[in-house]
């Protein structure tokens, strides 16, 4: 991907409609629904069912799940219709297994050690697009921290170099300060940015002006 270009957009965390119809209003790539017990935006797969079939596009709807096999994470998509899905668990061989579905695999990212980076070159290997967040404690996703942006393109460059045509997503308290400061080389390196507390008020409340003002300085094109 190109510098100077509009950034493309990922917002998550959904949980309520007044939030879902703001998020649609400011058009972004995606909108992501969390069904991960642990995480402070879970929604279950009836609410997501509901908030989906309220979308203008549910192509864009992202499905966030946690599960140890393949076979739960198709069931799972097929049961709310969403073909979208990003990972927070799986080895590369399962999800090598997984059948007509977009796989967003999440790769957390404490440091770049030679155990990470043969994660990065597994995962760029059967996967078409990766998320990198920052890791706490073996949690990826979800943290609130920043991945320095010197380690996140370090990252990049691994998965680049097994699947140049990977497609690349920086998530990880991203907020528009972030996107402001460093603008120029996140859209060097990345296709999308992940946004989800940094358009909060609190977890699973959206604030309309916050939105507003990401989406906008990821809009600019200089």
């Amino acid at each position: 991907m190109q510098g100077m270009v509009k950034m493309q957009v990922k917002i998550c965390g959904i949980t309520r409609l007044d939030d879902l119809k703001t998020c649609e209003k400011h058009n972004p790539s995606f909108i992501g629904f969390i069904n991960v017990k642990r995480s402070r935006r879970f929604v279950d797969i009836e609410k997501i069912n509901e908030l989906k079939g309220m979308m203008k596009n549910p192509e864009k709807a992202v499905l966030v799940l946690e599960h140890v096999n393949a076979h739960e994470v198709m069931k799972k998509a097929q049961k709310c219709g969403i073909k979208n899905v990003q990972l927070h668990s799986l080895s590369a061989d399962e999800v090598s297994k997984i059948n007509d579905i977009n796989i967003i695999k999440v790769i957390g990212i404490p440091k770049i050690d030679d155990t990470k980076k043969k994660e990065i070159e597994r995962f760029a290997g059967v996967c078409k697009c990766i998320l990198f967040d920052f890791e706490v404690s073996g949690q990826s996703g979800g943290t609130g921290k920043q991945i320095p942006l010197e380690v996140a393109e370090h990252a990049a460059r691994i998965a680049k170099s097994i699947n140049p045509d990977i497609k690349l997503i920086l998530a990880g308290g991203m907020n528009t300060e972030r996107m402001k400061n460093e603008e120029k080389m996140i859209k060097k390196i990345f296709d999308y940015v992940d946004v989800n507390s940094g358009v909060e008020d609190l977890p699973g409340v959206k604030n309309e002006l916050k939105i507003s003002e990401f989406m906008k300085t990821c809009n600019q094109v200089k």
